[in-house]
């Protein structure tokens, strides 16, 4: 069974609003409109559209898991849900008959690329995430209004009903003829017949090479990062890396020599414009605001920073081991980390790891097939399309052919390219983590007393070109495992453990033999992902889909660890979403802050004059960033362990010897996702969730079989003698 919607032929998500048309281009605030394209205008093309005449690139960019992946990926899409259905539709693009009303009574009909100017936070928050995930299909959908017809399933303002909720990606299939078709049920896997939209596609080659310079206008500090702030120019005119390109058979498209757009293309600043994520929320004074004319209402905090990272990091600069700029491509289109080592010096430590900004040579078009006239082709440096990163997708082979065509690769597939490349987006992964990070114990005494403390010191380095994890961090987790034990294999000291446990809310009864679905035990938390409050009610005790925190786990210590140097417990790097209840002002006569009648995670009602602090797994739920956890780059740190060995007569009470020398060992482990962040979407999403119903997104079976952490992605060794 499935439900046919009218829609415009090759784009099947304009029922979410995500659909089908023509760009409307930026105007410059306070002048006039840019001059209109020179070239004939051309709709987005799906990458098949360039397929004939870039075979390599094709292949390479279906293996990316921000080209088709990311946009049927049951994390996204939870995460894009569970804002909605906690924050009451927020987050799902808006546009001109959407009749969302803002709270002063005015329509709101534009999104972030329809509005002009960003003047209203609302404005921002419309289509938010598919903003970058999908900015072609959002941008180019108002003007096609009159084609498509909108389903009340849209999940929008004033009329979001939780029960007709549907996942992003139930909208990004549509049928042989180009409609748009919706499974049966919000969630079910594809119908048959599914093919995938033009939306399913992601980032595709257009959005990159129809690109003509940064939208400085769209950027909140009108510098060119975050809001996908790009000036695209859907015409025949596509932007490459080369000067004096080569005509095109059949004037498919022509090849821009314009040698800023060239030199744009070619920069780092070109990723800064989806790889800083700006979050619009208005409940703190210290947040920064849109300091374009007429934007000062639209406040926010600062999400992602990855590519703020980089700008101001040693890789944006001649002063790191490469004594060059290291630019994003020269990590994630090059042949890193498959291109030979470097050695060098980072403070005191000795480093060898793969070397950036090595490119295979190669033809940039198919020889024969590409040119006009059939004109020779040089071979020269290329940029692969793989664009690696820390993710893989959570998908069965079999259900991401049916999301995203029957062509698409298996992401656990074996064997390399033409250029030593494995073609598997896992290996790939694992050796971009391996190439991320370095630690030594060799800073560790070299003694130890029974009933003495002594001290292991760990030192590590990133050396990623920004801090380590980057990306959404919040989620993402890179730790220390440290096990020291004596000559026998008796465990003295362990940090950076997990233990196998039940997990009886999302269905697992008992211990089930795998570690990768456990969370480190640094805290023991839960999270209220059952509860639909698009505003809280006071009294209730519910705090609307943020976590409680219960209690500080045996291995407990990130926060005196990161910022006291405390000598115990887990170092983690992982950063942490935060929503800080602010306090009344003692002198105020009422209070109206988002703390009054609510509990903390114990039961107790929030004082109204005392500022609280509470983690979270939803970034729609914060309203700070600790964006400070993580390893900066190139900036060695050491962590201490202060360890007691127990007393003699400890020993002969607990029925041991132990026998030196003691070993440690050391390594840093990668966790894809925290466990208790996936069992949040499992039920904020699922039949216990707001829809009743659930919307087949995660559950306890996906995260057993698909979570799978990459273990050891550096090591050090050592032994202390025992007197």
């Amino acid at each position: 069974m499935r439900t046919k919607v009218t829609i415009l032929s090759l784009v099947g998500l304009c029922a979410l609003q995500l659909g089908c048309g023509v760009q409307q281009t930026p105007v410059a605030t306070g002048g006039p409109p840019p001059p209109p394209p020179q070239f004939q205008p051309q709709p987005f093309q799906r990458p098949e559209s360039c397929l004939p005449c870039h075979q390599r690139q094709y292949s390479e960019l279906r293996q990316a898991v921000k080209a088709g992946y990311r946009n049927v990926s049951p994390l996204f899409n939870g995460l894009e849900s569970a804002g909605n259905l906690i924050n009451g539709g927020l987050l799902r693009p808006v546009y001109a008959d959407s009749k969302v009303v803002l709270p002063d009574g005015t329509p709101l009909n534009t999104n972030m690329f329809s509005s002009p100017v960003l003047t209203e936070t609302r404005q921002v928050q419309a289509g938010f995430c598919v903003t970058c995930h999908n900015p072609n299909v959002e941008m180019i959908s108002d003007k096609n209004l009159s084609a498509r017809e909108v389903p009340q399933l849209d999940g929008l303002g004033q009329n979001f009903l939780p029960t007709l909720f549907r996942p992003l990606r139930d909208y990004a299939m549509v049928d042989s003829s180009h409609k748009q078709i919706l499974p049966t049920n919000p969630g079910d896997y594809p119908p048959t017949d599914a093919l995938p939209s033009l939306g399913a596609a992601g980032i595709t080659c257009d959005l990159c090479h129809n690109q003509n310079g940064p939208d400085l206008n769209r950027s909140f500090m009108h510098d060119g990062f975050a809001n996908t702030s790009l000036i695209l120019t859907p015409t025949k005119e596509k932007v490459g890396p080369f000067l004096f390109p080569v005509g095109v058979k059949d004037s498919f498209h022509v090849v821009s020599n314009d040698p800023d757009r060239i030199g744009f293309l070619r920069a780092g600043a070109f990723c800064n414009s989806c790889h800083d994520v700006r979050v619009p929320n208005n409940n703190l004074t210290s947040q920064e605001y849109n300091i374009n004319p007429g934007g000062s209402k639209v406040k926010f905090f600062r999400l992602e920073n990855l590519s703020s990272e980089w700008q101001v990091g040693a890789y944006n600069s001649t002063k790191n081991p490469f004594s060059q700029i290291v630019r994003c491509q020269d990590c994630h289109m090059s042949l890193f980390p498959y291109a030979g080592s470097s050695t060098y010096q980072v403070g005191d430590m000795t480093v060898t790891s793969p070397t950036p900004a090595v490119f295979p040579t190669d033809f940039a078009a198919v020889p024969g097939v590409s040119t006009d006239q059939n004109y020779p082709l040089p071979q020269r440096k290329v940029v692969t399309h793989f664009f690696t990163g820390v993710d893989v997708p959570l998908l069965s082979a079999d259900e991401l052919k049916a999301r995203l065509g029957s062509n698409y690769p298996d992401p656990n597939a074996t064997g390399t390219d033409t250029h030593g490349v494995p073609v598997g987006i896992a290996n790939r992964r694992e050796a971009l983590l391996k190439a991320a990070v370095r630690i030594n114990v060799s800073k560790s005494d070299t003694t130890a007393t029974p009933g003495q403390p002594f001290n292991v010191r760990v030192e590590a380095v990133s050396l990623t070109g920004h801090r380590l994890p980057a990306g959404f961090s919040q989620e993402r987790t890179v730790y220390v495992q440290l096990q020291v034990t004596d000559d026998n294999g008796f465990l003295v000291y362990q940090s950076g453990y997990v233990v196998d446990k039940p997990h009886p809310i999302t269905g697992e009864a008992a211990p089930d033999g795998n570690l990768d679905d456990e969370d480190i035990e640094h805290v023991h938390a839960v999270v209220d992902g059952g509860h639909y409050t698009p505003t809280y009610t006071p009294g209730t005790g519910t705090n609307g889909g943020n976590n409680a925190l219960l209690e500080l786990g045996p291995d407990d210590g990130p926060e005196g660890r990161v910022y006291a140097g405390v000598p115990e417990g887990l170092v983690l790097f992982r950063n942490e979403l935060t929503h800080v209840f602010v306090p009344c002002l003692p002198s105020a006569t009422t209070c109206t802050t988002d703390r009054v009648g609510r509990n903390d995670a114990q039961g107790n009602p929030l004082k109204a004059q005392t500022a609280h602090f509470e983690e979270t797994f939803n970034a729609a739920l914060a309203n700070s960033v600790d964006n400070f956890r993580s390893l900066q780059p190139l900036t060695p740190r050491t962590f201490t362990y202060a360890i007691q060995l127990p007393t003699l007569a400890e020993q002969q009470a607990l029925g041991i010897t132990i026998k030196g020398p003691l070993h440690v060992h050391a390594q840093v482990n990668f966790e894809h996702f925290p466990p208790l962040f996936l069992r949040y979407l499992a039920q904020t999403t699922g039949p216990g969730g707001p829809t009743g119903s659930g919307l087949q997104l995660v559950d306890e079976k996906l995260i057993d079989t698909k979570l799978k952490n990459i273990q050891n992605i550096a090591s050090a060794d050592t032994t202390v003698e025992v007197q």
